[in-house]
């Protein structure tokens, strides 16, 4: 085979290469059309399928919850059994070990939601039932504060009557035109609430089943997946692979297991000061501010509004006096509390923290508001790895401080730092490229001068610098 044919072929090969590339780029803009065309569609079956495994998801999260607990009973029980079955079998041991770890800690689980239902649901109907029989004395007292105030300012009485006479208007629109027309809808809503609850519940219950084999098999589980890894990626790539696994556990773990001990103090701290000063529902308004303290940056003030509208209904002092305390001990927390459990476990700044907070919680609610954070930490430290690898490449350094003064780099690779050019008028920047220009012109006239000097030749530099001084006359004239 000749060079022709060689080349030939070649061309060929690129032909086809080209020809497939082609056609796979068009599948792909066709594939994505139809995509866009039928996104409606795509959503709503991404939505049917984590429906469907709600009760998988949440098992994988309480056995994630669980699993640091389940390590260490593991590690005792087994200490203990070796300490007392000294000739016991090893295999055994663990598998004995493993099945108590994992009933304990589900025990505990259970324990720690039926003593927290035992609380709530008996003050929740406790608060209900009062607004329902204080409800007359409550509108009395509004009448009663309305009256003092057209008695102590009577230029406010039309504008009162007017405000309710507008107040009762709309009362009727509304039950005339939305509440009566729409009873069907309101009691299917209902109904559909009510369904929706127990589903959630059948949903937990089948979890917490899911979250008992899971953390039985989870060993076997994570066998596999090393298998699946190194079975697909090469040992470098699957190294990375589980290195990044283990920050990402390590990140989650830390931000969980901080905010969740965090809640819980925040929790007691509240409970202990209700309790003091005889606030109505403290257990119930210290279970509010504890759980949705969980949430970052929001959560305080979730929590505190219900909160104080509890309170404002039996007492509106007392109100005043929760306000400020839960201003104070947000303060605290946030300042104190919070960065000793939690340190720097996300590794991002206030601006990405509300970032991953609104995107998390737009797209999944209460759930992405509580895990949008360590998501994004994670993702964030991973872009982070992948620019310090880039830049440790081209030989440049990772601080971003060297950064800030950069205004680029020169033709030799060196970087030129300073503040950023101001915007230059015409006649200034004339002025400067003459004030160069004669400093130049300085310059080769003292090389010239010094050069002269060391051949010891001054009659030839009068006359040159007679020649320069003539021609520089012409060119002014």
């Amino acid at each position: 085979m000749n060079d022709e044919e060689k080349k030939k072929k070649r061309l060929d090969l690129v032909d086809v290469r080209m020809m497939f590339t082609l056609a796979g780029a068009g599948c792909i803009v066709v594939l994505f059309f139809l995509f866009i065309g039928k996104f409606a569609s795509v959503i709503e079956v991404i939505q049917k399928l984590f429906s469907a495994m709600t009760p998988i998801i949440i098992g994988f999260v309480i056995a994630f919850l669980l699993n640091p607990l389940v390590n260490h009973l593991r590690w005792a029980i087994k200490r203990d059994f070796k300490r007392m079955f000294k000739k016991a079998d090893e295999k055994r041991l663990t598998s004995v070990a493993d099945a108590l770890a994992v009933t304990l800690s589900v025990l505990f689980l259970l324990l720690i939601i039926t003593a927290l239902l035992w609380i709530l649901i008996p003050q929740l109907y406790e608060s209900v039932q009062n607004l329902y029989n204080n409800f007359d004395q409550y509108v009395t007292n509004v009448e009663n504060m309305v009256n003092k105030l057209i008695k102590d300012y009577p230029d406010l009485e039309g504008m009162v009557n007017n405000y309710m006479d507008d107040l009762e208007e709309t009362i009727k629109k509304i039950l005339t035109d939305k509440l009566l027309p729409n009873m069907n809808n309101i009691v299917v809503a209902i109904s559909n609430g009510v369904v929706g609850g127990l589903k959630m519940i059948l949903n937990f219950v089948i979890g917490i089943i899911a979250a008992i084999y899971i953390l039985a098999s989870k060993d076997k589980f994570s066998a596999q997946a090393k298998k699946i890894i190194y079975s697909i990626f090469d040992k470098e790539k699957g190294n990375k692979i589980l290195s990044t696994i283990d920050y990402v556990d390590g990140v989650f773990s830390g931000f969980i297991g901080g905010k969740l001990l965090d809640s819980f103090i925040i929790g007691a701290i509240c409970f202990i000061f209700c309790t003091i000063v005889n606030m109505p529902y403290a257990m119930l308004i210290s279970v509010i501010i504890g759980v949705t303290n969980i949430i970052p940056f929001f959560g305080p003030f979730i929590g505190a509004i219900p909160s104080a509208l509890l309170v404002l209904v039996e007492s509106p002092k007392m109100c005043v006096v929760f306000i400020i305390f839960i201003i104070v001990l947000q303060q605290v927390d946030g300042n104190i509390i919070g960065p000793l459990i939690l340190a720097d476990s996300t590794g991002l700044s206030s601006f990405w923290v509300l970032f991953a907070i609104l995107v998390g919680g737009n797209l999944f609610g209460f759930f992405g508001m509580v895990l949008g954070v360590p998501t994004f930490a994670c993702i964030y430290a991973l872009l982070t790895h992948q620019l310090r690898n880039n830049l440790n490449k081209r030989g440049l350094k990772n601080d971003t401080e060297y950064f800030v003064a950069l205004r680029g780099f020169d033709e030799n690779g060196n970087p030129v730092r300073g503040p950023k050019k101001k915007f230059e008028s015409a006649s200034n920047k004339r002025k400067r490229e003459r004030q160069m220009r004669q400093l130049q012109q300085s310059k080769q006239f003292i090389d010239k001068v010094t050069r002269h000097e060391k051949k010891g030749d001054t009659e030839n530099l009068k006359s040159e610098v007679k020649t320069e001084d003539i021609n520089k006359d012409n060119k002014d004239s």
